[in-house]
């Protein structure tokens, strides 16, 4: 298979003394260029983002350079005066492809400059320290931009010539677009952000000629729409401009009172609306400048993505790349003319996600113009397939291991449920009702994703959940089961007749708070699972606690171990740490990780020992046996219709869209589908 190599990651360093002031910084920075987790179907670019820090001593675990360009921000304070600290930036493997850009967290980091050979550092120290996060987006987003998506960027120039190039269009008669096109370029002008920015904006009676049309080219361009915008010639012109050469676009929304007409091809593009009182808050201008650097960087990274999938032979090879979703100004890059024919260019394009409802795009569709996300590619595969999903949650100190946060695992199933329900799949899952859990976050994706694709199917979820945690339902829970209804099935499993004389009411909740009631939980999961998984086609497994679960092992190594026996098709997700990461490891290796062992396992989990010696004396059959377990996935068979070296990738992956590509081509091996359309 042809490797995929992601175009672009990016990494923060930070000492953990500074934690509590990083992490604000770095989740902003998360949520707004990877996605929103409480926003499903929102226009994002989920660029890859990973971290390295410790919980309290100690320096990080190594980098792996695995993508195409690396951009590593330490976030420097006093705290990396520590030797080992220097030590770790300076083995740092940096090259062509690889960029460290130092933070300045306070003004005593500038005399570690040699750590990072005399670079120019970003100075948040210099920010005002309630807009921090807006501050260090627009200064962090800009280098993104600078060193990776930049087409004309210079290393041996600084400033301006390397800066974002900003083209300010608003109406020379629109007293709001005016105010807001001054105020933008004074705060550009007079602050730090000259640095970012090279702002562009034309005097009053300027002629539509070649210096504009060159600005343009090479500009993002910041609408600004007042009541008059739309009905300005010179205005649409470069509107116009910016479509035909694919520029980014953002539209400031400034309206006071009436627009008659909204100018068509100014549409399709991200929106900020401001409230003009007077002047333009700072608050504003840097939501406005933010947007633009984001909807920059995403414009061109999308691009980039593209390309990669192309290259990856993931799509065919003659699409058509668009960066924004197609719209009818696109037809004249799509049509021409052959005598007194229209011919089509291309018969497919392919726009980032997510997809737009269909009858936007009827207007490609009568003209046989096909038109595709990566998600609606191969759209009805895999056909009525049930298809489980283990993804479990790991303990903080195994995340900052991982380089990842909880929010990369709630993407990973965010993005698999996504997929699998576009294709048709029913998904089988096993999880509790909490609020804001994975459960939540996958229910979210399948009604969304029911409303966006029109869908009339009925239920698309099973969702298993073993006794007595149904019976612990609140009024929210209640509540909650009802939103969900329309799409997703509540199996709920009953206690095994081997534990009801443990039980004193099977109509009432029963804590996990000694040793038998947790013998009674183990059995009520296990026999949950065992369901469950029987009334899968293929599982998928990612993350999971290595302690501080409630059955007789680590819950998504039991679903492991039942899927093997079973001999369902399995795909271990490995790059994501936890469990999952551990079976990888030992079918790789055949060498057992100790905390795949009966010692480790005792020695981490308080009053596990306990619960053994219950399962015991109520019945041999009960007992735990790590090494049959060890044994058992030593021979495994995953029987996934992926080849050993693919496999071996799916083991180490920590990019979704590679795990997705990986996912997809086994299933179409595994269960084939004569009806669906291959994109090959």
């Amino acid at each position: 298979m042809s490797r995929y190599t992601p175009p672009l990651s990016i990494m923060f360093i930070w000492h953990p003394a500074d934690t509590n002031t990083i992490i604000p910084i770095v989740e902003y920075c998360f949520s707004r260029l990877s996605r929103d987790i409480d926003k499903p179907f929102t226009r994002s670019m989920n660029l890859p983002i990973f971290t390295r820090t410790t919980s309290i001593k100690g320096i990080p675990n190594k980098i792996d350079i695995t993508s195409d360009r690396t951009l590593i921000f330490v976030f420097v304070s006093k705290e990396f005066a520590d030797d080992s600290w220097i030590d770790y930036i300076k083995d740092i493997p940096e090259g062509e492809n690889v960029i460290i850009i130092p933070i300045a967290m306070e003004r005593v980091a500038l005399k570690l400059s040699d750590i990072f050979d005399g670079r120019n550092f970003i100075r948040a120290y210099e920010f005002d320290p309630l807009l921090i996060n807006d501050y260090l987006f627009i200064a962090i987003t800009h280098e993104i931009y600078r060193w990776a998506l930049n087409r004309n960027f210079d290393k041996a120039a600084l400033g301006k010539d390397n800066a974002i190039k900003i083209f300010i269009s608003h109406a020379k008669d629109g007293k709001n677009g005016i105010k807001i096109a001054e105020d933008l370029k004074e705060f550009i002008d007079n602050s730090q952000m000259r640095n970012f920015f090279d702002a562009t904006d034309i005097a009053t009676g300027y002629r539509f000629d070649e210096e504009i049309i060159e600005n343009i080219k090479k500009s993002t361009l910041i609408a600004i729409h007042s009541d008059i915008y739309s009905s300005r010639y010179w205005c649409q012109k470069e509107i116009l401009c910016a479509k035909e050469n694919n520029r980014p676009i953002i539209a400031v929304d400034t309206l006071e009172e009436f627009e008659d007409r909204r100018f068509p091809f100014a549409t399709n593009v991200p929106g900020v609306h401001v409230h003009v009182n007077g002047s333009t808050n700072r608050n504003d201008l840097l939501r406005i400048l933010g947007s633009a650097l984001l909807e920059t960087v995403r414009f061109f990274y999308s691009e980039l993505l593209l390309k990669e999938y192309i290259n990856g032979d993931w799509i065919e090879s003659d699409v058509k790349i668009l960066s924004r979703p197609p719209e009818v100004c696109d037809i004249e890059k799509i049509l021409f003319c052959d005598g007194n024919n229209i011919k089509c260019k291309h018969n497919s394009l392919v726009y980032p996600e997510p997809p737009v409802y269909t009858e936007e795009l009827n207007f490609l569709n009568k003209l046989g113009i096909k038109t595709s996300t990566p998600l609606t590619i191969d759209f009805h595969y895999p056909l009525n397939k049930n298809i489980g999903i283990s993804i479990s949650d790991l303990s903080d100190e195994e995340l900052i291991c991982t380089g990842q946060s909880s929010k990369h695992l709630v993407l990973l199933s965010q993005d698999i449920a996504r997929h699998l329900l576009a294709r048709n799949a029913i998904l089988i899952y096993g999880g509790d009702l909490r609020q804001d859990g994975f459960t939540q976050f996958i229910f979210d994706e399948a009604l969304t994703l029911k409303t966006r694709m029109q869908s009339k199917d009925g239920i698309r979820i099973k969702n298993f959940i073993a006794w007595p945690i149904y019976k612990n339902d609140t009024v929210d829970i209640k509540m909650w089961k009802a939103e969900y209804k329309p799409i997703a099935e509540m199996v709920e499993f009953q206690a095994p007749e081997d534990v009801k004389d443990l039980i004193p009411n099977v109509e009432s909740f029963l804590p996990p708070t000694n040793p038998q009631n947790l013998f009674v939980w183990s059995r009520c999961l296990t026999e949950m699972r065992k369901k469950m998984i029987g009334d899968c086609d293929a599982r998928i497994c990612a993350g999971g606690r290595h302690f501080g679960y409630k059955g007789k092992m680590p819950g998504v190594l039991e679903e492991i171990v039942i899927a093997i026996k079973m001999k369902k098709p399995l795909f271990l997700l490995g790059g994501f740490g936890g469990v999952t990461a551990s079976v990888c490891k030992l079918i790789k290796s055949g060498i057992t990780p100790e905390e795949l062992t009966l010692d480790w396992q005792i020695e981490n989990n308080s009053g596990y020992k306990d619960l053994l010696d219950f399962c015991i004396s109520r019945d041999i059959q009960y007992s735990v046996d790590y090494n049959l377990v060890i044994e058992t996935i030593k021979s495994a068979n995953l029987n996934n219709g992926l080849s050993k070296e693919e496999n071996e990738r799916l083991f180490t992956t920590p990019y979704i869209d590679e795990v997705l590509n990986l996912v997809f081509k086994g299933l179409k091996s595994i269960f084939g589908n004569k009806n669906a359309k291959s994109n090959r």
